[in-house]
């Protein structure tokens, strides 16, 4: 008895895996193109901040100044990482040890021996440390985390919204009272003087914007959508110290004049509602199709932008 099979015509008995259809795979390569960009914008924006902490730190403590010793990117110095409790601590006042990691600006590794309290300078601000071994983590939403056997406590400081979300998410479970030993008091350097906050700052407004221009010059008013951008910085990061204090306040000393005394937060505030506008002007040249091919892969980049630099 012979078995008959059907194949549908162009088909064949065994047809195989599918293949992804093109379309699929096409619309792939742009949302990966986003995700590698904002990828190699953290890693950028995480060796900028360890560069200028360690600059920092090399030249001129500005407070207390025990021994540094900079490691470098931690994937590559594993072996010096791990024998940092091995070596003897004879430091009169202290020694501390600095890394940094694809998600952490910054990581110390200290050797308090003035005694409890003692404040030591980790570049953008000076930190309360207890006697002992501690360590301090930079997180690059402007957030620490002080940590000494096994307890931990975070801070925000740089006073952003989602910054004081993050370290209140962080330090959820903590014990308090009497049990809580670590603090974490913190004084935070002026945003203008210390370089490991001025220059972030002047990047992250000034860099975007220029990149903006250049967009609407080449695409058309509708790439004003990237605007969004700024709308997302308000909230990750110091409002005053981003939108005022650091950027106008430079221009303002090139002129001769001063960022007159509580101007700083109406400034701001009028700029991100500056920016807000003009990115919903943008959208509104979308509605009339006015936009090239592929310009909402850009948007979205910058609309991302402001979380890949903070967390």
């Amino acid at each position: 008895m012979g078995v008959k099979a059907e194949a549908g015509a162009g088909g064949s008995l065994y047809a195989g895996r599918r293949r992804t259809p093109l379309r699929f795979r096409r619309a792939l390569l742009p949302l990966l193109a986003v995700a590698s960009g904002l990828f190699l914008v953290r890693c950028l924006n995480v060796w900028v901040q360890w560069s200028l902490v360690r600059d920092e730190l090399s030249n001129k403590p500005l407070y207390h100044s025990p021994e540094y010793t900079m490691i470098g990117l931690a994937a590559l110095h594993r072996g010096e990482i791990a024998a940092v409790g091995r070596l003897p601590n004879a430091a009169p006042g202290g020694r501390i040890f600095a890394y940094f990691d694809i998600l952490r600006p910054a990581v110390f590794l200290a050797w308090n021996n003035a005694g409890a309290g003692e404040f030591f300078d980790l570049g953008p601000l000076l930190v309360a440390l207890p006697a002992g071994a501690s360590r301090i983590d930079l997180l690059p939403g402007m957030v620490f985390v002080l940590r000494q056997g096994g307890e931990a406590v975070a801070h925000d400081y740089g006073g952003s919204i989602l910054g004081g979300v993050r370290a209140r998410a962080l330090n959820r479970g903590r014990a308090s009272g009497a049990k809580a030993r670590l603090t974490g008091s913190f004084l935070l350097k002026p945003a203008t003087e210390s370089p490991a906050l001025r220059l972030p700052y002047l990047a992250y407004f000034f860099l975007p914007l220029a990149l903006i221009a250049v967009l609407m010059a080449v695409y058309g008013p509708g790439m004003a959508a990237a605007f969004f951008y700024y709308a997302g910085m308000f909230f990750c990061f110091d409002t005053e110290s981003l939108f005022a204090v650091v950027p106008l306040g430079r221009l303002l000393r090139f002129a001769g004049l001063g960022l007159p005394d509580g101007a700083a937060l109406p400034l701001a505030v009028a700029l991100a509602l500056l920016f807000l506008a003009l990115a919903v002007s943008g959208l509104l040249r979308w509605r009339k199709r006015e936009m090239p091919a592929g310009a909402g892969w850009i948007v979205l980049f910058f609309l991302l932008l402001p979380l890949a630099l903070s967390f």
